[in-house]
């Protein structure tokens, strides 16, 4: 199933927004259309079909910050996938990540609330410690339904697999992860959107991103 290709992005955890979205530049929806162009945000340069991506994304609050860089994007049959992180940080140690994903024709396979606890069962799979999962409720912009929650593990391995585009596979001493993640049901197509950080192995009891904190989270480089 789709649901396999959710995978590359275990890197990073997903916090969620509730029903108030986070501020956004407003976008007309779209649906990412893959091309070649490079085009540039700021002074962030990236291919055409990144960029629609993340106009879509930041809808949902979910906007690169202009020192972060495009780390890695790759295009698997009908999933796209682009992650974002410090300038001066690699894939294979990082402390932010934004966390963006396309599947086209998923959204009648599956429903948002199904894949994000899909995506918690399957992190939990990774998990070297214990799962935060903290879903946030629902919500609705531009007419498209969104659900959020903060994911997390006390202790994680950093993950990316071998591609065409990353010669090497590699899976990293376990930290603390955990991040606010948006799952966006559109007319055909799935969205899966997370900002996450990787911090000090921390108790469950005591994650660093909750529903309290996570609008501040959101919206800091």
């Amino acid at each position: 199933m789709k649901l396999i290709a959710v995978t590359k992005c275990l890197i990073g955890l997903v916090l969620t927004l509730p029903c108030a979205l986070l501020s956004a530049n407003p976008h007309s929806p779209i649906s990412p259309i893959f091309g070649d162009d490079e085009q540039h945000v700021g002074k962030i340069k990236m291919p055409k079909d990144v960029q629609q991506l993340s106009d879509f994304a930041s809808q949902f609050g979910f906007l690169p910050p202009l020192s972060w860089k495009l780390a890695f994007n790759e295009m698997q049959g009908d999933m796209f996938i682009a992650e974002f992180i410090p300038a001066n940080e690699t894939l294979n140690d990082w402390s932010g990540l934004i966390c963006m994903q396309g599947f086209k024709g998923l959204a009648d396979e599956i429903s948002a609330q199904q894949f994000l606890d899909s995506m918690a069962d399957k992190y939990n799979e990774h998990c070297q410690g214990s799962l935060v999962y903290n879903a946030l409720g629902s919500s609705k912009v531009a007419g498209l339904d969104a659900v959020h929650g903060i994911l997390g593990c006390t202790a994680m391995p950093d993950i990316h697999n071998a591609t065409v585009f990353v010669k090497d596979s590699f899976k990293t001493i376990p930290k603390g992860e955990i991040g606010f993640f948006t799952v966006v049901s559109g007319e055909k197509d799935l969205y899966l959107l997370h900002k996450s950080m990787r911090v000090a192995v921390f108790r469950e009891n005591q994650p660093p991103l909750n529903e309290n904190n996570y609008r501040e989270f959101m919206t800091k480089e």
